[in-house]
């Protein structure tokens, strides 16, 4: 007997575009300081499409790995991640000449 069928997500290639083992993010990931989320295992399994994941792992990893919960499902770092790091980096600034240039990356003015 087989699960539901799941939606394809990018959680293990984040995983491995910021150089982390199984064990490492499950050793960064805490339900609360000192109490382990889930284990290395139980990663592996969400990352197989073996287990469903739950929003307090995605909100914990999104914060091991340095990027938003939606980009854990939507973004592919090996197409994006290089592009995606610098916007949000690009997006923190908000300077004058930051938004200048990112408006002429985009083609608009003013």
């Amino acid at each position: 007997m087989t699960g539901p069928a799941r939606e394809k997500h990018f959680i293990r290639a984040w995983r491995e575009y910021r150089g982390y083992s199984l064990r490492k993010l499950a050793d960064m990931l805490e339900s609360a300081p000192g109490v382990p989320l889930m284990t290395h295992a139980n990663i592996g399994r969400i990352e197989t499409g073996a287990q469903p994941y739950t929003q307090d792992f995605l909100e914990a990893s999104a914060r091991a790995l340095g990027v938003e919960p939606a980009d854990l499902l939507t973004k592919d770092p090996t197409k994006e991640g290089e592009v995606v790091d610098l916007l949000r980096i690009l997006a923190q600034r908000r300077d004058e000449q930051t938004m200048a240039v990112l408006r002429a990356l985009a083609g608009k003015t003013g």
